[in-house]
């Protein structure tokens, strides 16, 4: 009997654990694989999850956090999890703390808590359990137009006041006057936060505002042309902030982040941008505008690298970026997902949208717009565009964006309910694996209070050592030397020249370094990785992945660094 039959036989439960990297019965051309592991544990996390390989000694296994701390999950507004996500319209909970006109915020979710700031029910902001949506503090605001950011235990809202609470108690720790519920989610980047103030409406000028975030001081603020209602980006020390107006062309800016003087001024979109806010990939920014286009925009020069008609008519919503690709629903028509290195258009399906998206474990949710008591929250296929699942809520129009953590998506509705859609929290464990040539056994188990209640057990084949990956029929994508210790040389061959990136990934999914991000021409290439970050900093020993993409067609390697 094997280590694995034993453990399993002792367990209280084995119905809430399940592997699913690497996959039962594959074969592998490598020995270094990624362990993951999805865990249901009656939505209370595991005291810890081990794997053992082949009856060796337990390995603790690290939980990947997948917390929605801000507007679009994270500072660049990429609107992508790690999350498992629900296969179907299952409802965990409703909580009635929403109004029935424009609840346009998003439910941001952070170390078990749901955090919602009523925009038209009770102009509260509301602190809830993410698996039962019961109440654990709430607190009286203005009118709310976006999401909270909570960091480092402390919540900033903009309300009619930027407050910060204690994220755990609702306590207020500071307030002020500076900036207001217009200006967008506050952005809080290294011990900062920025947020804007809609002067003077509708006579198109703005303030940014730059506060320390443990007092509250005013850092420094300067005054742009344009109404400031979306959100702001911060990266690389600039403020990356979007203006509106009625007429004529409105500026995108680029701020210096530590002094607020305008770096550089982007005119090209008509009438600017409404609700649609700066999503920063590398060295690009994309963004929708008014205008109906869809702009690719260089972070450091402002200049624009492509543009593609999307609609007559406008969008409000921000795109959605995960794998190359952009999601979002324009406000006429249609749901899109376009190539982000060119902007052609790769699927397009009916489906109007307001808000924006998010998008976990192959599919991309939204709420619908204009469905006259029916607008439904909706999920599609990332790949192709199909329906998966849809609820319909029984108001009008879905203003909010989804948020998706530990396998369940969290949405406003205008029927006066916080939804919450899955079957239960789900919290995933991650892991570098190295196996043995020949036949493997995998078991995960997690275990409460010492005792194992959850395992599941699998077997794989590994034909030789080194880099496990899908071969590369198309571009060639090579690693050599692999394993390696100071620097690897990546070639690859384009049949035809385009825009081709090349990016090294950690296991979790994070960008360690862009190595390559511009026009080629057809022919052989190599790149090289000397094992740093993009900072230059160098990176620990383990698996990453590079990542190439050109035009239409993505390949992925591994890469075994060795110290």
């Amino acid at each position: 009997m094997t280590f694995g039959t034993i453990l399993t036989a002792i367990l209280i439960s084995v119905t809430n654990l399940t592997i699913t990297e690497p996959v039962d019965g594959e074969t592998y051309n490598g020995d270094w694989l990624t362990v993951r592991a999805i865990v249901e544990n009656e939505n209370e996390t595991p005291e810890y999850v081990q794997y053992s390989l082949n009856g060796e000694p337990m390995v603790q296994m690290p939980r990947l956090n997948t917390d929605w701390y801000t507007y679009m999950q994270n500072d660049l507004h990429h609107g992508f999890s790690e999350s498992p996500a629900p296969t179907d319209n299952t409802i965990l909970w409703t909580a009635p703390v929403t109004g029935d006109y424009h609840e346009f915020p998003t439910p941001v979710i952070v170390d078990g808590i749901v955090y919602y700031p009523s925009d038209h029910g009770n102009d509260t902001l509301y602190a809830l359990d993410s698996s039962t949506g019961e109440l654990i503090w709430k607190y009286r605001t203005g009118a709310t137009d976006d999401a909270v950011t909570v960091k480092n235990g402390y919540l900033f809202t903009a309300s009619d006041s930027v407050w910060c609470l204690d994220a755990l108690t609702g306590e207020r720790i500071w307030a002020t006057g500076a900036a207001d519920w217009e200006g967008s989610t506050p952005a809080v980047v290294d011990g900062r936060v920025y947020c804007g103030r809609n002067d003077n409406w509708p006579q198109k000028i703005s303030s940014v505002h730059c506060f320390n975030a443990e007092t509250g001081l005013e850092i420094w603020a300067d005054t742009l042309s344009g109404n400031q209602v979306s959100c702001m980006t911060v990266c690389n020390d600039m403020v990356f902030v979007p203006t509106f107006c009625w007429v004529g062309e409105t500026p995108l800016y680029a701020l210096d982040a530590n002094t607020g003087s305008i770096i550089w001024e982007n005119t090209d979109a008509y009438r600017g941008y409404w609700d649609s806010s700066p999503v920063v990939v590398d060295s690009l920014i994309y963004i929708n505008g008014d205008d109906g286009k869809t702009r690719a925009i260089d972070t450091m020069t402002g200049i624009t690298i492509w543009e593609a008609v999307i609609v007559s008519g406008y969008i409000t919503a921000t795109p959605a970026y995960h794998d190359g690709r952009l999601y979002f629903g324009d406000e006429v028509v249609n749901f899109h997902c376009l190539n982000a290195f060119t902007g052609n258009t790769i699927w397009s399906v009916p489906g109007e949208q307001h808000g924006s998206s998010g998008i976990a474990d192959g599919i991309v949710f939204y709420g619908e717009k204009n469905n006259p008591d029916n607008a439904r929250v909706i999920a599609l296929d990332c790949d192709t565009g199909e329906e998966i699942w849809s609820y319909a809520t029984g108001s009008d129009w879905i203003f909010s964006s989804p948020a998706i953590t530990d396998g369940v998506v969290y949405i406003a509705g205008m029927d006066w309910n916080l939804y919450a859609f899955g079957t239960g929290l789900k919290y995933t464990y991650l892991d570098d694996l190295f196996a043995e040539v020949g036949s493997n056994e995998l078991i995960v188990a997690s275990f409460d209070e010492g005792v194992p209640v959850a395992a599941d057990t699998i077997s794989f084949t590994v034909t030789e050592t080194g880099i496990t990956l899908e071969p590369s029929h198309h571009l060639g994508l090579c690693a050599s030397p692999n394993p390696f210790h100071s620097t690897a040389s990546i070639s690859f061959e384009l049949s035809e020249p385009g825009y081709t990136s090349i990016e090294i990934y950690d296991l979790s999914g994070r960008i360690v370094s862009t190595l390559e991000n511009s026009e080629l021409a057809a022919g052989e290439h190599s790149v090289q990785w000397n094992g740093r970050s993009q900072n230059g900093e160098p990176v620990s020993a383990g698996l990453y992945f590079c990542r190439i993409q050109s035009e239409s067609i993505t390949e992925t390697t591994g890469l075994c660094l060795l110290r």
